[in-house]
């Protein structure tokens, strides 16, 4: 790997992470460095489980990584191996800017593993090792230079951490079933001099998000899909995230100008076979050939209505909530697979009963997922940032 990276004109920095009682070669910076970045001699661990040695030297490394990178030592990060070596170097790699080039090539993106456990909720390029990493043969070869290839192309291509330029930026939440409301909406800032970036909010682009907003690199949150608080009712589906929790808690903390809609919190998405209970009361549509959009019930309605309640009633300064008349995602007009109008009746009413000063509730007719609606969403947007740029310019 290391003359890979030098024969593309780089410089290679290898890290040592090993934990077992062999000698290692071949390094830059030893394992006894990696532990000292986590306050530890390497004498103190020799005692310790497998296991314990390779929980420590996850965190070390990753101590360790942020400070070479803090320092300006690296512009980019890679690494082969099975799960042990995997799991260290993903934690490393994620503790750094989206946009630091960041490569994995690991056995663990082979099968039935999810790669949540690697990626996380940054951009990671993931390399299936194919076979074992058991020495150099036709097969790893050519995987260990895709992956340095790849690396070193972005590097030299000049990639670098996000930067946010001189455009307001307004975060827009998304799926398939809110798409032409979402699109429109994005078109409108678009037109009007905004820089919209669009979130899937499938489990981890949610979060990810408000991660960016906390961060400062997002004016605005146009929240037109809250369905990832839907999948976190349910604890589970296709758009269940481990982070679901903070939809709608950590941009609500850190104030940013936000337009909330109840898009997709209508109904929950389970594959075939993992169905929730109560179907025979249920209706659902195929998404596709093993995946179901499956309608919720009113009682599943009002306590998810609910749950956006008690996150809505922590908002201390003014924040909009925009109410579809006529459906809450597409499939959901007279005569079509997910009309039940009982179950939007009851979540909207919930809504509608929020007892909060700082949000103002307002209804926009329509379904949610057309063109009409999310220009009128994305005109409260636009109000919405006009009045945030005033409030800050008077505090000033």
């Amino acid at each position: 790997m290391r003359e890979r990276v030098e024969a593309e004109g780089l410089q290679a920095l290898v890290v040592d992470v090993a934990t077992g009682p062999g000698p290692s070669y071949g390094y830059d910076i030893p394992r006894e460095e990696v532990a000292e970045a986590a306050g530890t001699r390497w004498e103190e661990l020799e005692g310790k489980t497998k296991g314990e040695k390779i929980a420590f030297m996850r965190g070390a490394v990753t101590l360790l990584v942020s400070r070479l990178y803090r320092e300006g030592h690296l512009d980019g990060i890679l690494a082969v191996g099975g799960l042990q070596n995997t799991e260290m170097a993903t934690e490393a790699m994620r503790s750094l800017p989206i946009g630091v080039p960041k490569v994995m090539a690991t056995t663990v993106a082979c099968g039935r593993k999810k790669f949540e456990d690697v990626v996380g909720e940054k951009d990671l390029v993931v390399i299936p090792s194919i076979c074992d990493f058991t020495g150099l043969n036709m097969v790893t070869e050519r995987i260990i230079a895709n992956a340095c290839s790849c690396c070193a192309g972005m590097v030299k291509a000049g990639a670098c951490a996000l930067e946010k330029g001189e455009k307001p930026v307004v975060a827009v939440t998304l799926m398939g079933i809110t798409n032409t409301g979402a699109c429109a909406a994005i078109d409108y800032l678009e037109e009007h001099g905004v820089q919209a970036i669009g979130f899937h909010s499938t489990g981890a682009g949610g979060p990810i998000m408000e991660d960016l907003a906390g961060a400062g690199f997002i004016d605005g949150i146009l929240d037109m899909s809250l369905h990832e608080i839907t999948s976190g009712y349910f604890g589970g589906g296709f758009s269940y995230g481990p982070r679901s929790e903070i939809r709608l808690t950590q941009a609500i903390r850190n104030r940013v100008p936000l337009v909330v809609t109840p898009g997709g919190l209508d109904f929950v998405d389970f594959a075939l076979g993992e169905f929730p209970d109560r179907m025979d009361e249920r209706v659902y549509m195929m998404h596709n050939h093993k995946m179901a959009h499956i309608k919720i019930l009113p009682d599943e309605a009002r306590s998810i209505a609910r749950e956006v309640k008690d996150r809505l009633a922590a908002v201390d300064y003014p924040v909009r909530l925009l109410l579809p008349t006529e459906g809450m995602r597409g499939n959901t007009g007279p005569g079509e697979e997910l009309y039940q109008p009982e179950v939007d009746a009851a979540l909207l009413g919930e809504l509608k009963m929020l007892k909060n000063p700082w949000v103002q509730i307002k209804e926009i007719s329509g379904n949610l997922n057309t063109e009409s609606w999310g220009r009128e969403a994305a005109r409260e947007m636009l109000e919405e940032l006009k009045e945030a740029k005033a409030r800050t310019e008077v505090n000033r």
